[in-house]
């Protein structure tokens, strides 16, 4: 039956043609821009977890951002503690612990509210060196370096070698303030985190808050896809271990992602319906037309004694076979057009993003396998009402269609 629905598609090859190219111009653009979508996403997944890590481990009000002062801070026990079930977990390459406040940042006569993080210089874990742009990283035995960004940098008319003041709040409530020197200058995917956010050794952000505990720990994964592996094993560890810890992934960290990824869920999801409903209908309009034309055709079939059910799947089957040939040349085109885009380098900007960015588009088993899959099932769906029209017309009608 299948090869007979195959040999009825080449009888009136136009049509067929016509056919296959509506399915096929609709799998090809669906492929390239799902392609696009993973690798923006792609792009967006590796910055998020360059600046949160894989996962974090600390107070559930640290992680949710409801906490007050520092009464939320490890001591040294709980952090040597954590670390060391963090990294006792399969798959866990390095931790690293961080200490954040809020400051003021004076410059002469111009001063800025920042978010100063304090890090272990060259940890491991957050190759924060590697973000520098102008000047040189934080490095083991700094004490009052500081990292800034790029856009805070502008704003503020520093440069490398310059001094400045940070005021903060100790976890007792005094004032604190020290000198500090830019030791360099670091470019982020966000303009956001740029203006708003520098980095400091831990060891200084400890003495100027007269504190010897950290916020948070930080975990590195070995591969991203086992991070919510991890996380689950490190919560019953925490657990087992009576620490009233959280463990948070870098994707529930960042609001930002987790709000774009939805956005292009919705884009694709929009196109894919869009292109399912332009084919099912182009389809469905161009298979009534040619089983109608068929109709004598299929009433002598009938007549010779084929049953009703085995016409449908023949008609339908002529819908499927469209589907798999169109949806294949789709592919095709689509990873062509993948390829060129790969090739051409064109510029653009993601959201939330300072640089610009090659344009990709990525080509994987579920980019080539959606748009394939939502080619077949269109078509084959589009052949259904034509071809149980088709069959309950008596036999004897059909013989006297024109």
């Amino acid at each position: 039956m299948a090869s007979l629905a195959l040999r009825n598609l080449s009888r009136n090859r136009r049509r067929t043609l016509l056919s296959a190219g509506i399915v096929a111009l609709g799998c090809a653009l669906s492929l390239a821009v799902l392609g696009f979508v993973e690798r923006s996403r792609a792009l967006i997944q590796e910055s998020t977890v360059q600046q949160f890590g894989n996962l974090q481990i600390a107070d559930p009000k640290v992680l949710e951002g409801r906490a007050e002062g520092f009464a939320s801070l490890l001591p040294p026990g709980d952090r040597a503690r954590v670390e060391a079930l963090a990294r006792a977990e399969r798959g866990v390459v390095g931790t690293t612990v961080q200490l954040s406040f809020s400051g003021l940042l004076a410059v002469r006569r111009t001063t800025a509210v920042v978010r100063a993080v304090g890090v272990v210089p060259q940890n491991g874990v957050l190759d924060y060196d590697r973000l520098v742009v102008e000047g040189r990283g934080l490095r083991p035995g700094d004490l009052g370096a500081l990292l800034v960004g790029r856009t805070l940098a502008e704003e503020l008319g520093l440069r490398v070698g310059d001094f400045v003041n940070l005021t903060a709040t100790t976890v007792a409530g005094a004032f604190n303030v020290s000198p500090l020197e830019v030791v360099g200058v670091f470019r982020f995917s966000s303009a956001e985190v740029e203006r708003a956010q520098v980095f400091v050794p831990l060891a200084f952000a400890q003495l100027l808050l007269a504190t010897d505990g950290v916020e948070r720990v930080v975990v590195r994964v070995d591969r991203l896809g086992r991070t919510w592996e991890v996380a689950r094993g490190i919560e019953g560890k925490l657990s087992a271990g009576g620490l009233p810890l959280a463990v948070r992934t870098w994707d529930v960290l960042s609001p930002f992602y987790r709000g774009l990824s939805g956005f292009f869920d919705l884009l694709f999801g929009f196109l894919v319906a869009a292109v399912f409903v332009l084919v099912f209908f182009v389809i469905l309009q161009i298979l009534t037309l040619s089983f109608l034309e068929r109709m004598r055709e299929l009433g002598t079939i009938r007549a010779l004694g084929t049953t009703q059910g085995e016409v449908f799947s023949l008609l339908v089957g002529e819908g499927l076979w469209l589907g798999v040939l169109g949806g294949g040349v789709g592919v095709l085109g689509g990873i062509a057009l993948a390829a060129l885009f790969n090739a051409a380098g064109i510029p653009w900007q993601p959201p939330g993003t300072v640089e610009a960015v090659a344009l990709g588009v990525d080509l994987t088993p579920r980019v080539v396998g959606i748009p394939w899959g939502v080619s077949v099932l269109s078509t084959a769906l589009s052949a259904v009402l034509p071809a149980y029209q088709a069959t309950r017309v008596p036999p004897a009608e059909a013989l006297r269609a024109v």
